[in-house]
C-alpha cells in the first residue's frame, strides 16, 4: 500500500501545475453534475404527481359545480311545480312567470311545461310553444321514472348554443303523470368560468354527455367541435371504468402520451351517468420545466467548469516573481487614478509579457475612455443648454417634477403665467409652489405609474379678474435611472370662447326653427278645427303630429347643453303625451305605460326616429281601440350594445285578418318602412300572448360608413 501511495505521489508531483489544476476542477465538477441529474429526475416525478393532483382537483371542482347546478335545477323544478300558475294550469300566467324567471336568471335558456303527449303548452320563449317533445330522452326519462330526467347534448332552436335540459314529472303521484316541467341551461357559462381560470398551457377540459358527445371543450380548437364524439379509446376508458372517478394514461389526439382524469355524474344511485367531466394534460409538457431545469443546471455546470479550467490554465502558467510584483504595482497605481501607469515587458517570461501587454492595452483603453468621457461631459453641457433654451422659448408653460413631486424645472412662460419665482420653487413640493396642482397630484402619480401620457382639459385659472382655461398634459419621463413627469400647460381660452359662441349660435338656430315649426303647427291646428270633412281633419292631425315630432327635436337641443344628441327616453315620453292629447278621445280609454332607459340619440337619427314613433303611435290610437274599447298602450326604448331599440305595443284588436306588414301598401306603412330604412334599422311585428300588436325597431346609434363604388366614386 505504501509503495502505491509513493508512486501516486511521484506521478502527481511530476505533472505541471496546469494539469494538476485541470484535474482538480474536473474532479470537483463531477459530483455536482451527478446531483443535478438526480434532482432533475426527482423533479420529473414530482411534476407528474403535482400535475395529476391539479387535474384531479380541477375535475372534482367542475363535478361539484355541475352537481350544484343539478341540485339547483331540481329545487327550481320542484318550486315551480308547486306554484299556483302551474298547479292550476293557468297557461298565460305560467308564460309570464317563466318569462320573468328567464330575465332574472340569464344562465337559463328556457323554462317550459309540456302535457303528457309531449306538446309544449307553456314556455318562457313564445317560439317554443307547440313543440312536441315526446321523442326527447329527458321527456321519456321523466315520464318513465316519475322523477328528474336530464338530456344529452342539445342545441337551442333560436340561439344554436349548446344547452342541457332538466325535466321532472309535473305530478309524480298521478298515474300517469299529467306532463313534465323542464328548464334548460346554457353550457357556454362553463367557457366563461374556465376562461377565468389560470390553467396550465398544456391542460384541456372536456364535458361529455351520456353518448360521449362533446358538450364543452376548453380551449376550443377546430379539431374538436362541439356535438362530435370524443376519441373512441378515451371515451371507452371513461365509460367502462368501474368507479365513477379515476385517472389513466393513454394517447392524446396529437399522438403524444397524456394524463387523463375523469368524473362521471349521476342524478341518483342506480341511475346511468348523464355527464362525464374529463381533464387531460400532455405528459411530455408536464416534464417540460424539470427538463429545462436539468438543461440549465448542466449548462451552468459546464460553463463554470470551462471558466475554472481557463483560470486553472492561466494560474498554472503564471510565474511567481518580479513580473507578478510589477503587474500588481501597476494595477495599484491604475486603481488609484494614475492612468499613465504601464508595465515594462522586456525580460519577463512569455506569459508575463503577454499579461503586461494586455495590462498596457487596458490602461490605454481606460485613458482613451477618460478622454472620451470628458468630451461627452462638454457635449452634454451644451445639449442641456440647448434644451434649456428650447424650453424657455416654448409658448407653453413647462414644469418638470421628479418621482417624489419636487419641482426640477420651470420655464419662463410658466413663471409668468403662474407668477412663480423659479429659483424659490426649485426643489419644493409642486402642490406648495403651485396650488393649482394640489387636486391633480393623483394624475401625476398615475402618469408615472402607468408610463403613459395623460390629459386634463379646461382647468380654470383666475387671472386679472377673468378666468382663463388651460389644457394640462402630463408626460412621464424615464431616463438614466431618473424618473419624473413633465407638465405642459396650454392656454385654450380663445378656443373655448369660440366653441361657446358656436354653441350659442346653434342653440339660437334650433330655437328659431322650433318657433317656426310652432307657428306652422298653430296654422294646421286652426285648419283642423275648421275642417268639416273627417278624412281631411285626420290628415291634418297626422301632419300636426309629424311636424310636432320634428319641433320636439329642436326644442330638446335648445333646452340641453349637448347640441349633438337628444335624450331618447325624455323625447319618447313627451312625444307620446303630445299624440294622446291630439287623440283625447282615445287617451281617456287607454292606460299608458312607459318602459324607458337612458339613451343618447344622435341628431342625424333623431328626426327619422321621431317621425317613426309618431306614425306608430298614430296607428295605435286610430286602429287598436275602435269604438269605446279600453286597453293598454306600452311605449319603450332601451340600449343594447351600440344599437337602440324602440317599441310601441298595445293589447287592442291587432292586425286585420290577411294583412301582412311586409306587403301592406298604405301610406302609413310605406312611411314606416322608409323611416326604418333611413335609420338603417330592422323592424319586427309580433302579437303578444295577451293579444294586440307589438311593433319593434332596432337600429344602430352611429351611421355605417358608406361603401365606395368599384370605380372609386361615392
Amino acid at each position: 500500500m505504501g509503495t502505491v501511495a509513493r508512486a501516486m505521489r511521484r506521478w502527481l508531483l511530476g505533472r505541471s501545475i496546469t494539469a494538476l489544476l485541470t484535474g482538480i476542477v474536473l474532479l470537483a465538477a463531477l459530483p455536482a453534475m451527478a446531483v443535478i441529474v438526480a434532482s432533475s429526475f426527482a423533479a420529473r416525478d414530482q411534476a407528474e404527481a403535482q400535475a395529476l393532483e391539479e387535474m384531479r382537483n380541477l375535475t372534482r371542482s367542475l363535478a361539484a359545480i355541475q352537481e350544484g347546478i343539478a341540485s339547483q335545477a331540481k329545487l327550481l323544478l320542484v318550486a315551480l311545480a308547486h306554484t299556483e300558475e302551474v298547479r292550476g294550469r293557468n297557461l298565460a300566467a305560467s308564460n309570464r312567470l317563466f318569462t320573468e324567471l328567464l330575465e332574472e336568471h340569464p344562465e337559463l335558456s328556457n323554462i317550459f311545461l309540456a302535457d303528457a303527449a309531449g306538446r309544449v303548452i307553456a314556455s318562457g320563449l313564445p317560439a317554443f310553444l307547440g313543440v312536441n317533445l315526446a321523442d326527447r330522452d329527458y321527456f321519456q326519462d321523466a315520464m318513465t321514472h316519475r322523477g328528474v330526467g336530464v338530456s344529452s347534448l342539445l342545441f337551442g332552436r333560436a340561439t344554436q348554443k349548446p344547452i342541457l335540459v332538466f325535466a321532472t314529472a309535473e305530478d309524480a303521484d298521478a298515474p300517469p303523470p299529467a306532463g313534465i316541467l323542464g328548464l334548460s341551461y346554457y353550457l357556454e357559462r362553463y367557457d366563461r368560468f374556465l376562461g377565468g381560470l389560470e390553467l396550465p398551457p398544456h391542460a384541456r377540459i372536456t364535458l361529455l354527455d351520456r353518448n360521449g358527445l362533446r358538450m364543452v371543450a376548453h380551449p376550443m380548437i377546430p379539431e374538436f367541435p362541439l356535438g362530435k364524439p370524443a376519441m373512441p379509446h378515451v371515451w371507452e376508458r371513461c365509460r367502462d371504468s368501474g368507479p365513477d372517478r379515476g385517472f389513466f394514461i393513454t394517447r392524446r389526439w396529437t399522438g403524444q402520451e397524456g394524463l387523463f382524469t375523469f368524473a362521471r355524474l349521476r342524478l341518483g344511485p342506480g341511475r346511468p351517468p348523464y355527464m362525464t367531466v374529463l381533464a387531460s394534460s400532455n405528459r411530455g409538457e408536464v416534464f417540460h420545466n424539470a427538463d429545462i431545469q436539468l438543461r440549465r443546471g448542466l449548462t451552468s455546470t459546464l460553463v463554470a467548469l470551462l471558466l475554472a479550467l481557463v483560470i486553472a490554465r492561466l494560474a498554472g502558467r503564471a510565474a511567481i516573481g518580479r513580473g507578478i510584483e510589477t503587474l500588481a504595482d501597476a494595477a495599484s497605481r491604475l486603481a488609484g487614478g494614475d492612468l499613465s501607469a504601464r508595465v515594462a515587458t522586456g525580460d519577463d517570461s512569455l506569459e508575463i509579457r503577454r499579461l503586461g501587454q494586455s495590462f498596457n492595452a487596458m490602461a490605454d483603453a481606460l485613458e482613451s475612455r477618460e478622454q472620451e468621457l470628458a468630451q461627452a461631459v462638454v457635449a452634454l453641457s451644451k445639449m442641456r443648454a440647448m434644451l434649456s433654451n428650447i424650453l424657455e422659448s416654448m409658448p407653453s408653460a413647462i414644469i418638470g417634477l421628479d418621482e417624489k413631486g419636487h419641482v426640477t424645472h420651470i420655464n419662463g412662460t410658466a413663471s409668468h403665467l403662474f407668477g412663480l419665482d423659479a429659483q424659490a420653487a426649485m426643489g419644493s413640493q409642486a402642490a406648495e409652489s403651485l396650488p393649482l396642482l394640489a387636486d391633480y397630484m393623483h394624475a401625476v402619480e398615475r402618469a408615472l405609474r402607468e408610463r403613459r401620457a395623460l390629459v386634463v382639459e379646461k382647468l380654470p385659472l383666475p387671472r386679472g379678474g377673468d378666468t382663463h382655461f388651460l389644457d394640462m398634459l402630463l408626460y412621464p419621463l424615464i431616463a438614466n435611472g431618473a424618473e419624473g413627469v413633465v407638465i405642459r400647460f396650454d392656454d385654450v381660452t380663445d378656443r373655448e370662447q369660440a366653441l361657446e359662441e358656436k354653441t350659442i349660435l346653434l342653440k339660437e338656430i334650433h330655437h328659431r326653427v322650433k318657433n317656426n315649426l310652432q307657428i306652422i303647427l298653430s296654422f294646421i291646428g286652426l285648419q283642423a278645427e275648421d275642417a268639416e270633412n273627417p278624412a281631411e281633419r285626420d290628415r291634418l292631425r297626422r301632419l300636426e303630429i309629424r311636424i310636432r315630432s320634428m319641433a320636439l327635436v329642436h326644442q330638446q337641443l335648445y333646452n340641453h347643453e349637448d347640441i349633438a344628441a337628444i335624450d331618447l327616453d325624455e323625447y319618447l315620453r313627451t312625444l307620446t303625451e303630445g299624440v294622446l292629447r291630439i287623440y283625447a278621445d282615445v287617451a281617456k280609454r287607454v292606460r299608458l305605460d312607459f318602459e324607458t332607459e337612458p339613451v343618447r340619440l344622435p341628431l342625424d337619427k333623431a328626426v327619422p326616429c321621431g317621425l317613426l314613433l309618431s306614425e306608430l303611435l298614430t296607428n295605435a290610437c286610430k286602429h287598436a281601440f275602435p269604438g269605446e274599447t279600453a286597453g293598454n298602450l306600452r311605449v319603450g326604448c332601451r340600449r343594447h350594445g351600440d344599437r337602440a331599440v324602440i317599441w310601441v305595443e298595445d293589447d287592442g284588436r291587432g292586425l286585420p285578418p290577411g294583412l301582412r306588414y311586409d306587403a301592406a301598401g298604405t301610406m302609413g306603412m310605406t312611411l314606416v318602412k322608409e323611416l326604418t330604412r333611413q335609420l338603417e334599422g330592422v323592424a319586427a311585428l309580433s302579437c303578444p300572448p295577451g293579444g294586440g300588436l307589438r311593433f319593434e325597431v332596432a337600429f344602430p346609434l352611429t351611421r355605417a360608413p358608406e361603401t365606395p363604388a368599384p370605380d372609386g366614386r361615392p
